[in-house]
């Protein structure tokens, strides 16, 4: 049991220590587009990445938890497939980045500031993908390490870049090259490491592997993307609803919200792969989950007035109000990343997808209803609900299986 822990806080920190420089850095990027760009800038800004980060979730969909589970994390196996994997995602990826910039005419919330924003973005699904594949050898060989060094070499490149074109006067799409840059260093970082992980790096696309892998993990994939969806359609809504504006002084909070949430994700990265072995320790992981998210909200609450501030400099009070709602889904959120863990590891990826579809409907139909009216409070406090509501639909799965 100790040992379980202690690799699962080992790997852990290793994540956090990535998150906590990349967090820094997303910081100081919103507080100069903030101050820069104003409310109206930063929703342009902020709906352009949360778009992208749609179809960053669509180019893994789900295959690196289905190859970890098919293989039972078997080193020799998982390596094997990695090529055939790296093959697929590239396609998968090229495809998506195609569609995301094809759809754009389609949206009603687009403009032609969002669109140039989006185009320039849409190079960084590709590069993501691979890190992606990449992290199925880090995340199986429990070397997160590696994993976060290509993180923190491409957050800090692309950081630099963020900064010149701001200080420069870039107009808001421009901003986007510096998100690419940073994602191309990412990957070209994960590779050169891969190349002393594992030797013959090559990718292979295999058409007949391509589509059993399909075939196998869509229910995680469709899972992962209506998850995200559920996340993040409230933004869309807003920019179609109210204004670009209040999606800036939203997505301030959320981006701040969606920080803390990697903590029960990065907890759950180190632990599935001993899940897959024994579910043993998997009540004090809960109660472990459980007892963070509650500092959390507290924590937040206090300190939503004093961040905000300090983000922005002045001018998204909304953004407290909106973050201090936020944080009252933090036990929600925790305890529902470990149940979805637990399902994918029984195999019940059709009736985690049923949950999630339920769970997006809600939070699209609420959202619908009450942002008209209450804009970006009403995003705030549906999001709470909808998770709490995925929360309860786990339990009820699980204890009846």
């Amino acid at each position: 049991m100790n040992s379980i822990f202690k690799t699962i806080f080992k790997q852990t920190a290793w994540q956090l220590l990535g998150k906590v420089v990349t967090s820094f850095s997303t910081f100081i990027i919103l507080g100069l587009v903030a101050r820069n760009y104003g409310k109206e800038g930063t929703g342009i800004f902020t709906l352009a990445l949360t778009y992208l980060s749609v179809f960053y979730l669509m180019s893994d969909f789900g295959f690196n938890a289905h190859v970890l589970s098919k293989e039972q994390g078997a080193e020799q196996k998982v390596e094997k497939e990695w090529n055939k994997l790296l093959g697929t995602r590239i396609v998968w990826s090229a495809m998506l980045a195609i569609l995301a910039v094809g759809l754009l005419p389609l949206w009603p919330f687009s403009t032609p500031q969002f669109a140039q924003a989006v185009f320039f973005g849409s190079f960084a699904i590709i590069a993501s993908a691979i890190y992606v594949t990449c992290n199925l050898i880090f995340q199986n060989k429990l070397r997160y390490d590696l994993s976060v060094l290509a993180t923190i070499l491409g957050t800090l490149v692309g950081l630099g870049f963020y900064i010149f074109l701001i200080f420069n006067k870039f107009p808001v799409p421009f901003l986007l090259i510096a998100h690419l840059a940073g994602w191309v260093v990412i990957f070209l970082s994960a590779l050169l490491i891969m190349n002393k992980v594992l030797h013959h790096l090559k990718p292979k696309f295999n058409l007949e592997y391509a589509l059993g892998l399909f075939k196998k993990s869509w229910p995680i994939g469709a899972t992962l993307t209506l998850n995200v969806l559920y996340f993040r359609v409230d933004s869309f809504m807003i920019a179609v609803f109210k204004s670009a504006g209040d999606v800036g002084v939203y997505n301030i909070a959320y981006s701040i919200f969606q920080t803390a949430l990697v903590l029960p994700t990065f907890i759950m990265n180190s632990y599935y792969p001993l899940m897959l072995k024994s579910l043993g320790g998997v009540r004090l992981v809960g109660l472990s989950l459980f007892g963070l998210s509650l500092l959390g909200t507290a924590l937040t609450i206090v300190l939503a007035p004093f961040v905000i501030s300090l983000l922005t400099g002045g001018g998204f009070s909304g953004s407290t109000n909106s973050l201090q709602i936020l944080s009252l889904g933090f036990p929600a959120y925790f305890l529902s990343s470990l149940l979805m863990w637990i399902l994918i590891t029984k195999g019940y990826y059709k009736k985690m997808f049923l949950i999630c579809l339920i769970g997006l409907v809600l939070n699209f139909i609420l959202n619908f209803i009450y942002i008209p009216q209450y804009s970006y409070i009403a995003s705030s406090w549906i999001t709470v609900i909808s998770e709490y509501a995925i929360l309860a639909m786990q339990v009820v799965v699980l204890s009846a299986l």
